[in-house]
């Protein structure tokens, strides 16, 4: 199923593919999409990242309203951490960057959506919340610490 998105003047093609990953003109990526908010959402794909909004039913891209339906991407990954929900879960840095604050401590109860770290990636503070309700049972890194994609950060113990 592909949808056509039209962005900055240019129109793009976008298939996703079985595995998860989305395949834009010739170009195949693995992204990230991490639910911020009810209606914010971040995505990393390599060393890409922006901010999707739903708003009034209406998709924008950092402030730029497109045309695209995106919610069954979004609910995808969002149904593939609840069917984690009884497991341990490490949450993993969504792009490269340093560790600028740790909000939760080993053996600490997080609830889901609670702010546990933040990630400075080019020159932005990228938000790292809790995505599930648990009990921090390791911390992998310390503040200042540099970070590569996908490193692990924090593991909650359901």
């Amino acid at each position: 199923m592909q949808k056509r998105v039209k962005f900055r003047g240019r129109d793009y093609i976008i298939t996703p593919l079985d595995d998860g990953k989305l395949q834009v003109g010739h170009h195949i990526y693995s992204p990230i999409v991490m639910k911020e908010t009810e209606r914010l959402y971040r995505v990393t794909f390599d060393d890409c990242q922006f901010n999707l909004e739903l708003i009034d039913g209406k998709l924008f891209l950092e402030g730029e309203e497109i045309d695209i339906e995106i919610k069954p991407y979004l609910k995808s990954v969002d149904s593939d951490i609840e069917d984690q929900v009884a497991k341990n879960i490490i949450v993993r840095a969504p792009i490269s960057g340093r560790i600028l604050q740790i909000n939760c401590r080993e053996s600490e109860r997080v609830e889901k959506e609670q702010l546990i770290l933040i990630l400075e990636a080019m020159k932005m503070k990228n938000r790292i919340l809790a995505p599930i309700s648990g009990r921090v049972s390791k911390i992998f890194v310390r503040v200042d610490d540099t970070v590569k994609q996908d490193q692990e950060l924090i593991k909650i113990d359901n």
